[in-house]
């Protein structure tokens, strides 16, 4: 079983206020044993860091969540030591595009210092995850937060569920500084009783089975490294090419239903775990239900105000109009559910029409009523393809 790696960077520097780091870093070392997920855990501590001797750790421990302990100034640097052990101000830009140079690797930052907000905010544009604090902090209130979030954490629970049991683990020692901690995530946006991203997303492995021997190396690859749009490409590709039908350019509703399970699962399982839980077929169908009628979601009936709700939350629809693939976007900070489209490759306005004219017919099967061509210009077949039962 491959652990989730901890890197624990401290920083005490001789001229500044003595911290017990030493008593934190015990405190949850211990809370991590005694947690139910404890063989899922791996705790790598480095002490009296020093500025080039943060990515020498990063590259040693290859972790997925990173956290600092130590002081922090109100100007928004971080404070590590210089070779002389007093104190050594690190900017926020400075450790901004280091963590876009590992945001394929680490996904999530805790900077437990004072005035780090800034510094959090900064990494935010790159780590999905990351917790600061938004004035000073004290010593007794900094080791509870971090006991709380792993013992949270170590429970089995989401990254933002941990940071708020961490800041009322403060709240019930009575301290008043429960509100310092400023937690940046990409949460759940439809369905927030059921976030995606928990202790199994740290997981590096990946399944890459298929029933008909198709790589997803490049897919993952692509989505590894955040290449959305062509992702999106090669995920139709695949299919296309699962179910032989390259040169059609698109899957009509037959070959659709012929699509291997095991298949649909790895494309599904990469796309939920590199987007953090934000993208994915699965991810796509539980919006659309969340907005049906409790009677039509066993089989997932077609219901077109729900399908419109569904555009809308995803950003398929803009001002009641649904986009064109050429108007989609191809980012992290879009809805959640915007991805993935595989919007066919057919350019030709007639052949465009008529795979609408006769999808439109599958439509009014299942509705018993016309379906809007609208419905059609971000993916002709993505409701049948949701209301597979592979999801």
């Amino acid at each position: 079983m491959e652990k989730i790696k901890i890197l624990f960077l401290t920083a005490d520097p001789s001229d500044s206020a003595r911290l017990r780091l030493g008593q934190e870093l015990r405190d949850i070392r211990e809370r991590l044993q005694l947690s139910k997920q404890r063989d899922r855990f791996s705790l790598e501590p480095r002490e009296s860091v020093r500025p080039e001797d943060i990515t020498q750790a990063i590259f040693d421990v290859e972790p997925q969540i990173i956290h600092f302990s130590g002081h922090g100034m109100s100007t928004g640097e971080i404070c590590f030591e210089n070779s002389s052990g007093r104190t050594q101000p690190i900017p926020p830009a400075a450790l901004a595009n280091l963590f876009k140079l590992v945001a394929n690797q680490v996904n999530c930052v805790i900077l437990n210092a004072c005035h780090s907000k800034i510094q959090a905010e900064a990494i935010a544009e790159h780590i999905p995850f990351v917790i600061g604090m938004n004035q000073s902090i004290g010593d007794e209130a900094a080791i509870i937060f971090s006991i709380g979030f792993y013992k949270a954490l170590g429970a089995g629970r989401s990254i933002e569920d941990a940071y708020k049991f961490a800041c009322l683990e403060i709240q019930l020692q009575g301290i008043p500084e429960h509100l310092t901690p400023v937690f940046y995530g990409k949460r759940t946006e439809v369905l927030p009783k059921k976030p995606y991203f928990n202790v199994e997303s740290f997981i590096t492995k990946d399944d890459l089975r298929s029933d008909k021997g198709i790589d997803y190396s490049n897919l993952r690859a692509l989505l590894k490294a955040g290449r959305w749009r062509e992702a999106d490409e090669a995920t139709l590709n695949a299919m296309l090419q699962v179910t032989r039908r390259k040169k059609y350019g698109y899957l009509d509703c037959e070959h659709i239903q012929k699509l291997p399970h095991t298949d649909l699962h790895t494309i599904d399982t990469l796309w939920i775990k590199y987007s953090q839980g934000r993208f994915g077929f699965s991810v796509q169908k539980k919006i659309y239900l969340a907005f049906c009628d409790k009677a039509n979601r066993v089989n997932m009936y077609y219901e077109d105000e729900a399908w419109k709700k569904f555009g809308d939350a995803i950003g398929w629809r803009v001002n009641e109009k649904w986009i064109w693939h050429s108007e989609a976007s191809f980012d992290i900070s879009v809805p959640q559910g915007h991805l993935p489209i595989v919007f066919p490759k057919i350019t030709e306005p007639l052949d465009q029409a008529s795979l609408v004219a006769g999808l439109s017919g599958y439509y009014s099967v299942l509705s018993g009523c016309s379906v809007p061509k609208d419905v059609f210009y971000t993916s002709p077949y993505s409701f049948a393809l949701l209301r597979h039962s592979g999801f």
